[in-house]
């Protein structure tokens, strides 16, 4: 009996560590990376990865360009090699630093000596991988940015092609014309995208969207008012549970 509870505790805590992993991958795809790599082979097989990954994606042949680059369009995540011409990773990343203290930078680098360790260090980075690279040691370096992840606000959501909600203005427009929500409404909307993509219960929406005790019939009514406004298609009934959001399939 103890052999089999400590397996399913073993499940659980795996399933778990799964389950924040895809969440943490769903939300780099609002973010912004620059990588800067002089090997045209290494750029284009390494690319043709992150550009499947993220938002955005700056590529960069030199430290020069990468850190114009990053001047221009500020990217949430850096990801550069050191040996290479006209400004060495390092360096880059120095001037970086000056200006931002919390862009996710990675290190790539076929050199491991103490000197470049050493100075890395002061630069406050998220990993420092040595080559050969592989999609699995960028896919863990990305996930180190776990904290930043978790933390980074997004100005818009899309429930639908033409359909948007404004995180910071708090506004729900169609086709850029604003769509009225009451309180209840505009905290059900938020509490669906902060959860994003689990479902959400009925005790978390009693919890979260209304000041006390609340019945089921009240949330329902709620859910209804808002797929009127929204979409019938948008939000979901989970059997026995509560209801799930469906946003853009590029959110």
């Amino acid at each position: 009996m103890k052999i089999m509870c400590g397996f399913g505790v073993g499940i659980n805590v795996l399933l778990d560590i799964i389950n924040k992993k895809i969440i943490l991958m769903h939300k780099l795809k609002h973010c912004s990376i620059l990588y800067v790599e002089d090997d045209p082979i290494t750029q284009e097989n390494i690319s043709s990865y992150l550009k499947r990954q993220c938002k955005t994606l700056y590529l960069a042949s030199n430290g020069k360009e990468g850190y114009d680059s990053f001047v221009k369009n500020t990217p949430d995540i850096v990801i550069t090699d050191i040996q290479m011409p006209k400004l060495n990773g390092l360096e880059m990343a120095k001037k970086i630093r000056k200006i931002s203290i919390k862009t996710q930078i990675i290190i790539t680098s076929a050199y491991s000596q103490e000197e470049y360790l050493l100075k890395a260090i002061n630069l406050h980075l998220i990993q420092y991988i040595i080559k050969p690279l592989s999609i699995i040691k960028i896919k863990e370096a990305l996930l180190s940015c776990e904290s930043y992840l978790e933390e980074k606000p997004k100005d818009k959501v899309y429930l639908s092609k033409d359909l948007v909600y404004n995180t910071q203005e708090k506004e729900l427009s169609k086709i850029n014309q604003i769509i009225s929500l009451s309180k209840k409404e505009r905290a059900l909307l938020e509490l669906f995208i902060k959860n994003h993509p689990s479902s959400l219960s009925y005790e978390s929406i009693e919890n979260d969207v209304y000041d006390s005790c609340s019945s089921k019939n009240a949330i329902k009514l709620l859910i209804k008012s808002l797929r009127e406004k929204t979409s019938k298609n948008i939000i979901s009934n989970v059997s026995g549970f509560g209801y799930k959001i469906h946003l853009d399939k590029n959110e």
